[in-house]
């Protein structure tokens, strides 16, 4: 990745609305789900500019890795975060090595999904735990996922089956599921008046999702899910969260 892109992607990890909520959704379900044990170890693939194992840190000692070399340089000059550069398809560890391993959005960059489940499946103890997050519905697929260069997004159907060919799956739901509605319009709209224009950015980070007033609406909207999800598993929307365990 380029420097200034990821200088922009630093910023949106730690100040964008989805970002943040979709952060207190997954220590939301981390707190709930994690073994109280300070000595866990737990692996964080794709860690992109480094957010997700600053937060995984606060429940054990965790190990990160990314596959884009540009980036790697960037968390350890720039972080002066530890990151190992490898493939989430061919790891780097012994097998049954980690408590917890964590892929938050990373398969739908993975052309081969189920030898990067099966990888994750390998590094990860006997009862150990797998944290997932998805983006959801191809009928949604939009420059962001080309820009982002994704390969595909899930149903929670088709995530599950994903992950049940290694995992047993106890908890899955959709979330950003209010804003669902706005946001699948504006990207079906935006798909049939610019389908001949190359994609140039995130539409959730650029243009009317990018105003002030309509940011601070919808994480307010959106920040609701995470009271939702304490007791709903919520029936559809813009994203997945998936945790497995390792029998």
């Amino acid at each position: 990745m380029e420097s200034e892109f990821l200088k922009k992607y630093y910023s949106l990890e730690r100040q964008h609305w989805w970002f943040l909520v979709r952060e207190k959704i997954i220590r939301q379900q981390l707190r709930k789900s994690l073994p109280q044990t300070p000595s866990l170890k737990i692996l964080n693939v794709g860690v992109a500019t480094g957010r997700t194992s600053e937060v995984l840190t606060n429940f054990g000692a965790v190990t990160s890795v990314e596959f884009d070399h540009d980036t790697c340089t960037f968390l350890r000059n720039s972080l002066k975060m530890e990151v190992i550069e490898a493939s989430i398809t061919s790891l780097p560890f012994d097998d049954g090595f980690f408590d917890v391993v964590c892929a938050f959005d990373v398969l739908e960059h993975i052309q081969f999904d189920r030898l990067a489940v099966s990888e994750l499946n390998r590094v990860c103890k006997k009862n150990g735990l797998l944290y997932v997050t998805s983006p959801a519905f191809q009928f949604l697929w939009s420059a962001h996922d080309i820009v982002n260069y994704h390969f595909r997004r899930y149903t929670s159907a088709s995530l599950k089956k994903l992950v049940q060919t290694k995992f047993k799956v106890v908890y899955i739901t959709y979330f950003n599921f209010l804003l669902f509605l706005p946001i699948a319009s504006y990207r079906i709209v935006k798909n049939i008046f610019s389908s001949k224009v190359p994609p140039k950015a995130d539409n959730l980070a650029n243009g009317i999702f990018a105003q002030p007033w309509l940011t601070t609406v919808f994480k307010s909207i959106f920040s609701v899910e995470i009271f939702l999800l304490r007791y709903f598993r919520l029936p559809f929307g813009i994203s997945i969260l998936v945790r497995a365990e390792k029998e």
